[in-house]
């Protein structure tokens, strides 16, 4: 009898283990995880969970494969968090949230923005981006200016704040942002540009 309570009390006030909502694919150079207020060591291989934040080092560089295919890398000196993520397959109630902080990044969307009316955003200091399934990339190539480019897809960007709302509906155009207004008109973006944009997330 004594067991049994001892493993039923055992139950109930063992923690709960959140659900994986993805793995790391590749982590190179410094890279810091925080979770519930903890600092955490991660490698390839083990899982992300919903609420962590990332912050990448100097020259680092951190491929994600989330739980439904699509990939997110990060370039150096980035901080990400992983504000919500729920998918479940065959839902229609499938979202996420993820807050860009600083750095620059790279989303390849897979399964979750397959529905009806997709609810993924990526919210920054300067806008917020919805997405309905592309390959983009977002970050800061100069100081306090907010840079997103439509690299490859069918679905438009929407960059929208306070201050106004355009869409990137061509890939190889992209779309500047200050915090605080409106985001400029999409433009094409030259060689260079681009190149630098996709330099700052690749992997050495």
């Amino acid at each position: 009898m004594k067991s049994l309570l001892f493993c039923l009390l055992f139950l109930f006030v063992m923690p709960v283990r959140a659900e994986s909502i993805g793995v790391i694919s590749v982590s190179v150079g410094p890279v810091s995880w925080y979770r519930a207020g903890h600092e955490l060591q991660l490698k390839r291989g083990d899982a992300v969970e919903q609420g962590d934040t990332v912050s990448t080092g100097s020259s680092a560089r951190l491929v994600l494969k989330m739980n439904e295919d699509s990939v997110i890398t990060l370039g150096a000196d980035t901080s990400l968090q992983f504000s919500e993520w729920q998918y479940a397959a065959g839902s229609q109630n499938n979202s996420a949230r993820l807050e860009f902080i600083e750095g620059a990044f790279r989303f390849i969307t897979g399964l979750i923005t397959r529905q009806a009316d997709p609810q993924l955003t990526v919210t920054t200091p300067a806008a917020t981006i919805g997405i309905r399934g592309t390959d983009f990339w977002g970050g800061y190539l100069q100081p306090d200016v907010l840079d997103v480019i439509l690299l490859d897809g069918e679905h438009a960007l929407e960059i929208r704040n306070d201050a106004g709302v355009v869409f990137i509906e061509e890939p190889g155009f992209g779309v500047s942002v200050v915090a605080g207004e409106s985001p400029r008109q999409p433009l094409q973006w030259g060689e260079e540009k681009v190149q630098r944009a996709v330099r700052s997330v690749s992997l050495p």
